[in-house]
């Protein structure tokens, strides 16, 4: 079984349907059949939640759709393996983040990553960019 650590730039495609594609809809059906091993930080929550509010937000969604993207969201929430980052992870994020330039929460993504020594699974092209660097495999969604 796949073990990597999932982005939220990923579930993005599931809450957001002008990001689906063949490949996000075929990684969000082996999630809900338990085929990989999804990981993420406890973080990974709270972007996804972002992600809904920001697409009411900017006209990508429609309100109403809300409870039911909640629903596919949930669908998976209890299959991806979220990490608690202590406040020593924190500050190894933050190392992260000022040496290659990402935000301290897309850095929890690529520490997680180093730290469990998994591939990255993420369309973000700072997190594509920055995870080599740190030592961290990128994994392409369509090996999966």
């Amino acid at each position: 079984m796949s073990a990597f650590v999932l982005d939220s730039s990923v579930t993005a495609a599931w809450l957001l349907p002008d990001e689906a594609n063949e490949h996000t809809r075929r990684l969000y059906a082996k999630i809900r059949r338990d085929e990989v091993e999804p990981q993420a930080p406890n973080l990974w929550q709270w972007e996804c939640a972002n992600i809904l509010a920001n697409g009411v937000r900017h006209g990508r969604i429609p309100s109403s759709a809300i409870e039911g993207l909640w629903s596919v969201l949930e669908a998976v929430r209890h299959r991806v393996d979220l990490h608690e980052l202590a406040p020593a992870q924190h500050k190894a994020s933050l190392g992260i983040a000022m040496d290659s330039g990402l935000s301290a929460h897309g850095a929890a993504y690529v520490w997680l990553a180093r730290s469990l020594n998994l591939p990255l699974l993420t369309f973000d092209k700072k997190l594509m960019d920055a995870a080599p660097a740190s030592g961290v495999k990128l994994v392409d969604i369509a090996t999966l």
